[in-house]
């Protein structure tokens, strides 16, 4: 709910407005809240003012994707917890693939299912100095993996945990 009434926000506005740099995590933001809100607010449309979050992951998509939806950054109602225990998929980087989205005084604690990022995306996404063909195999495995994301339903990704 935007300040006056709904706004209907589909995946194709948050990939325009985020671009194709982390187009997967881009994906991954968008099925959570998706499947966040249908926990956190079954009956009604949330009202962007009483969401806030908090995830473990710093990246671009991440955020922009949550800042799309929501406006959280903008409102101030957005912080990175890199310290956040659950879906820590990438030794010795300080990420996690997970996030505490609240609506009013309700959170849910959401962590990505082990998997649905393949081995091989990790591998590229942490290569330095990455050849000209692995950027070419990095980009092609983003939209892969959104696609793949996004034709699943939002539940089906996470482990959630409601108070």
């Amino acid at each position: 709910m935007a300040e006056e009434e709904p706004v209907e926000i589909g995946f194709p506005m948050v990939a325009a407005y985020h671009g194709q740099s982390a187009l997967a995590m881009a994906a991954i933001v968008f099925q959570a809240q998706r499947a966040a809100f249908a926990v956190l607010s079954p009956e009604t449309i949330p009202a962007r003012r009483d969401i806030s979050i908090v995830s473990g992951h710093p990246g671009p998509g991440v955020r922009d994707a949550f800042e799309f939806v929501t406006r959280a950054v903008t409102r101030g109602a957005y912080s990175v917890d890199r310290t956040l225990l659950d879906a820590r998929f990438v030794p010795g980087h300080d990420i996690s693939y997970s996030f505490r989205i609240s609506v009013g005084e309700r959170t849910v604690e959401m962590a990505l299912l082990p998997g649905v990022l393949p081995e091989r995306f990790f591998e590229l996404v942490f290569t330095r100095d990455r050849t000209t063909a692995q950027e070419r195999e990095l980009s092609a495995l983003k939209r892969s993996i959104a696609e793949d994301v996004l034709a699943k339903k939002p539940g089906a990704l996470f482990t959630m945990r409601a108070s």
